[in-house]
């Protein structure tokens, strides 16, 4: 029959193993690049701490029937426990009603599974006692809020009922799986939108790039980031780019100044900045590019970033020049530039021309768009037809320039954005004459922009939703200049409302032993620009205090001058409390160590007596022997009694310290029980003090009442009990001390008394004397015995079910006494002899 475990706490060194463990656990699982590499060694150490046959990781997955299914990940075994990792009933096991319905119920609700296999339902047993499981807990872990899987313990040794330390380890240890698990997946899931968007930037007929522009002119200006299509447009790798003055050496000449000239003043203005010019490529081309880019800082503000990008414009540049040389070339580059060409009369004398790419483009023919007046309005997206009309309407009055984009419908459906640019054409006399214009495909650009903006909106989740409060504040503390992210409220309970319009928010609810040196600091830092970094506790909403890890810096404007504070702040409360725990065990460390060096000190002492102890008794027998057995001298019948009668005593003092040594290793493993008989302890008091020789030099007085005294007792554990208490007061008092023996009935039972008219037991020791190989320092240094009487006293008391203690006699001495319950069957025996 299994061993059944009493319900009872770890001990010390068992929690303090375990609280280690846990703490390992979430160190090596949060520093693991993939915590699936550090599974193994966290089991094992939780494994061994809680002192179980079996850890193990089960992870939750949906079948190809849909139904939710559990497989073992990771398991660990204590040594000649059989592993059943691997094995074909635990794989994608099923959480159905016939099976551990009841289970998925409570894991799913957060609560864990903790039970002895025989309480469990007669549908649950089987498998646990396939895989010889006496004892469970097994702990839900949750990735977020919803629920992943298990950890979990089994005994395969003892039916255990397990400690709540034990089960809130557990818990802990699945909270920190769980969490690291939820940031993994995430980090993950931030890795491969970063790719996605990589991609797409990377993929675009498009060279992007990103320029830093320091404080001065626009010819220190150093490109950051280009894009690949670079070397693909000029065969120069992006590397190159970002060697100080590189774009500058490969424009051409004649576009130098140019360039300049516009860039040195969108850099002030902060305008867009658009322009044509020329590159030499590496092969000696002349490489045209349209620049088109835009001031990302606020204008004025340095160093300034400028995103922008660089369209091969080359073909069309070619065609513009050939366009001007004859129209025939015209014509030629018309029908190959990848635009709509239109030119649009004022008057009706002239026919709305389009270029042959209207229909690789758009779909449409020329014919088919020249058949119907209404054909562009109709062909206009209904959401962006408004805007066109009113630009269109306003170029007309004006008859400026007419720039619009909007979505045209393709003819086999599909919706093309289109980048309508127009001008009026004057003729020599400086009349309007048509309007001369194209249509760009910017279908891929818009795409683009879309996605930069969905980027955009990701990253600025990913601020708002990391596990940290951002916030901004201003060098005077006003409302409009104070931003703090929506974690606030997640973390700390208080709204970003809250904090932003009550006074003095953030130092009323510092904790007040961290008051002043917060308050200190933050003086300090405002006087001198340094960053913030510190810690303390803060009080959330609903009032529990939080360490917190504050840190900020201080942002300067343009001209160098402070401008606000931009920092965070990081809930570190579990970090405390790991490092709180740890220090805790530190000083356990340091007590068990002290403990061991006191037991050392005991073994010594131990050692000493036994072998002082063993040896004069053994020395007396064998010369006493010796002397007996002797044939060269002539003994007479009182001699050889007396030689005996030593023989006899020695050999009752090793027999003594045999038997309590003995019955003290007994005691220890829990292998004795009392064999209650009813004893009449009068008779059996005074038979002792008649037969012992322990007090022949101690007058000695028993006082029990003329009434039988009749108990249910163990009536050899009572005569040691008695024999022990009377060798203490022999060892520790001198010769001709008084000593008293004493029993009588009292409500829990019978109570002995041994008292003696020495010296008494000093108050800090009387604790400690019941313990093992404890003699008191006033014990003489070859005082006889190994110090276990006094502990036999104890355990003997225990093993009844009563105890044993020691007092100030009356009168001066010592009072031993000895509690000894003996239950109804002690009363009923009583009353039968009465």
């Amino acid at each position: 029959m299994a061993q059944i475990e009493p319900l009872s706490p770890p001990s010390p060194q068992r929690r303090d193993a375990i609280l280690e463990a846990v703490a390992f656990a979430a160190r090596r699982l949060v520093e693991a690049p993939d915590w699936h590499e550090a599974a193994d060694e966290v089991l094992e150490r939780l494994g061994q701490a809680a002192c179980v046959s079996r850890t193990y990781i089960f992870r939750n997955h949906r079948g190809e029937d849909g139904i939710l299914r559990s497989t073992q990940m990771f398991e660990w075994c204590a040594p000649g426990i059989t592993s059943f990792l691997g094995d074909a009933e635990l794989e994608a096991e099923p959480w159905d009603e016939a099976g551990f319905g009841r289970w998925r119920r409570m894991l799913e609700g957060g609560e864990p599974v903790v039970s002895l296999t025989r309480d469990l339902e007669p549908n649950e047993r089987p498998q646990l006692e396939r895989q010889g499981i006496l004892a469970i807990v097994d702990m839900p872990v949750f990735e977020g809020h919803s629920w992943w899987g298990t950890i979990g313990f089994d005994d395969c040794v003892a039916e255990r009922h397990w400690p709540q330390a034990e089960v809130d380890a557990l818990r802990t240890a699945a909270g920190v799986l769980g969490a690291v698990i939820e940031r993994q997946r995430a980090d993950l899931r931030v890795h491969e939108t970063d790719l996605r968007y990589r991609s797409l930037i990377e993929h675009t007929p498009l060279v992007t790039y990103e320029e830093v522009v320091p404080e001065g002119s626009a010819s220190t200006a150093t490109f950051i980031y280009v894009s690949p299509q670079i070397e693909d447009l000029l065969g120069y790798t992006p590397d190159r780019w970002r060697e100080e003055g590189f774009w500058t050496d490969i424009l051409h000449p004649d576009d130098r100044a140019s360039v300049a000239e516009l860039s040195e003043d969108v850099i002030t203005t902060g305008g867009p900045y658009r322009q044509d010019y020329r590159f030499v490529a590496a092969d000696g081309r002349h490489i045209w590019v349209r620049d088109e880019s835009r001031l990302v800082t606020a204008p004025g503000v340095w160093p300034q970033l400028w995103q922008g990008a660089l369209l091969d414009i080359t073909d069309r540049k070619l065609a513009e020049q050939e366009l001007e040389q004859t129209r025939a070339r015209l014509q030629a580059i018309v029908d190959n530039v990848p635009v709509v060409i239109y030119a649009e009369p004022v008057t009706e004398e002239l026919d709305l021309f389009l270029s042959p790419q209207v229909e690789p483009i758009l779909g449409w023919t020329a014919e088919e768009w020249l058949a119907d007046d209404d054909f562009w309005v109709d062909h206009i997206h209904p959401d962006d037809l408004p805007d066109v009309e009113r630009a269109d309407l306003a170029a007309e009055d004006s008859l400026s320039e007419f720039v619009s984009e909007y979505r045209f419908r393709h003819k086999d459906g599909r919706w093309i954005w289109i980048s309508d640019h127009a001008v009026m054409v004057r003729d020599d006399e400086g009349h309007p004459s048509y309007w001369q214009g194209c249509f760009i495909d910017i279908t891929k650009r818009k795409r683009m922009e879309r996605a930069l903006r969905q980027a955009e909106t990701r990253f600025r989740t990913l601020i708002e939703h990391m596990p940290a409060v951002t916030y901004v504040e201003g060098l005077v503390a006003r409302e409009v200049d104070f931003y703090i992210s929506p974690q606030v409220e997640i973390i700390f309970g208080y709204t970003p409302e809250e904090w932003k319009t009550t006074k003095n928010f953030w130092f009323d609810r510092v904790h007040p032993d961290d008051l002043e040196r917060v308050a200190a600091e933050d003086t300090r830092t405002n006087e001198t620009a340094a960053p913030v970094n510190m810690e303390y506790r803060f009080r959330a909403a609903d009032g529990t205090w939080r360490w917190v890890h504050d840190e900020a810096v201080l942002v300067t404007d343009d001209e160098g001058g402070p401008s606000f504070w931009q920092g965070f702040l990081l809930d570190i409360t579990q970090r405390k409390e790991s490092e709180d725990q740890l220090a805790h065990a530190l000083e356990v460390e340091r007590d068990a160590a002290q403990r061991l060096r006191e037991m050392d000190e005991m073994k010594d002492t131990f050692l000493q007596a036994v072998s002082h102890d063993l040896r004069t008794p053994l020395a007396a027998i064998l010369g006493l022997a010796v002397t007996l057995g002797r044939e060269d001298l002539e003994l007479d019948a009182s001699e050889g009694r007396e030689l005996a009668t030593r023989i006899a005593q020695n050999a009752r003092k090793l027999q003594r310290l045999v038997t309590d040594l003995l019955d003290l290793d007994r005691l220890s493993r829990g292998i004795v029980e009392p064999a209650r008989q009813p004893v009449e302890l009068g008779g059996l008091l005074r038979r002792l003090v008649d037969e012992t020789d322990l007090l022949r030099d101690h007058p000695v007085q028993v006082n029990v009442d003329p009434e039988p005294l009749i108990a249910a007792l163990d009536a050899a554990k009572v005569e040691r009990i008695v024999e022990n208490l009377l060798a203490n007061s022999a060892r520790h008092t001198a010769r001709g001390t008084q000593v008293w023996i004493t029993a009588r009935h009292v409500e829990e039972g019978v109570l002995l008394s041994v008292e003696d008219a020495g010296d008494g037991v000093p108050y800090d020791e009387r604790a400690s004397i019941f313990e093992p190989f404890r003699q008191g320092s006033e014990a003489p240094t070859h005082s006889p015995g190994v110090g276990v009487g006094l502990t036999l006293v104890a355990r003997f008391a225990e093993l009844h079910g009563g105890r044993a203690w020691v007092e100030d006699r009356d009168g001066g001495g010592a009072a031993f006494r000895v509690l000894l319950p003996d239950g109804d069957l002690g009363t009923r025996w009583r009353e039968e002899v009465g």
